[in-house]
């Protein structure tokens, strides 16, 4: 994982006024090259560890899998909305199909469209059932175009005089219970969210201080010091620019690598 700054001083000349400092995530800049130190480092250095880590996992057989969603997921939304099309070109005069074969392919299609959103039911359950509206989207949509394809189907067929076209409606209903089954189940699911990505969502590691300087102390002396000085100068930087006051900037100054986390939980009490 890159991070945006390349040194803690750096994140502090750069943090926004107007934002609340964490000066764990100053010294999760300090520390960004040693992902195995600063996932110690209370909840924001336990998230970005966890994000660090995603990332270093990601291959091209994810980047295939994701398309795949994405395919799933459009196939589910379009398809339906192509059935009603059919039937409803003429209508509109967009272009002519009897109803003999424009019913006929509307079924094939709600058919595909049933299979479409069985899978990509599968896959948001895979994925962890979250709510999301984008998703929770797709089964309405296609819901919304099997009611209008069940009653544009008759129409349709009496104009034309077709008189098989109930068997064309199976699939339809077929698409429209898988559909219904979905958005169920996705409200259910409503209040579980994605993760919003924030320090806080994440669990803090149950280090104790004394280990994590334990783990600090095994690196070499000349990079544990450089680190120590990105970190005191980033402090100085906060300070100078009004982020912290005098008194904070004295006690993390005097506090042992590794340990700003603990002010940020002292200063939330």
């Amino acid at each position: 994982m890159s991070f945006l700054y390349p040194s803690a001083r750096a994140w502090a000349e750069d943090h926004s006024l107007s934002s609340e400092v964490r000066l764990a995530q100053l010294e999760v800049m300090a520390y960004q090259r040693h992902p195995e130190i600063f996932e110690h480092f209370g909840a924001d250095g336990a998230a970005v560890a966890r994000r660090s880590r995603t990332t270093g996992k990601r291959s091209s057989m994810r980047g295939i899998a994701f398309a795949a969603v994405i395919l799933v997921w459009i196939a589910a939304a379009v398809v339906p909305i192509a059935g009603l099309a059919v039937l409803m070109g003429d209508r509109f005069e967009f272009f002519r199909i009897e109803a003999e074969r424009s019913i006929p392919i509307a079924a094939v299609l709600f058919t595909v469209a049933a299979v479409a959103q069985a899978v990509f039911l599968v896959v948001w359950l895979l994925r962890g059932a979250r709510f999301s509206w984008p998703e929770f989207s797709v089964p309405l949509i296609a819901a919304a175009m099997a009611v209008l394809t069940l009653g544009t189907t008759p129409g349709v067929a009496e104009l034309d005089g077709y008189a098989d076209w109930q068997g064309g409606r199976t699939p339809v209903f077929v698409s429209l219970g898988v559909s219904t089954l979905a958005a169920i189940a996705m409200l259910v699911r409503f209040r579980v969210r994605e993760p919003d990505g924030d320090g806080e969502a994440a669990a803090a590691s149950g280090l104790g201080a004394g280990d994590i300087r334990a783990r600090i102390a095994s690196l070499p002396w000349d990079e544990r010091q450089a680190m120590v000085d990105d970190r005191n100068a980033a402090l100085a930087v906060l300070h100078e620019r009004g982020l912290i006051d005098a008194d904070t900037l004295e006690l993390a100054l005097s506090r042992d690598p590794g340990t700003l986390h603990l002010i940020d939980a002292e200063r939330r009490r």
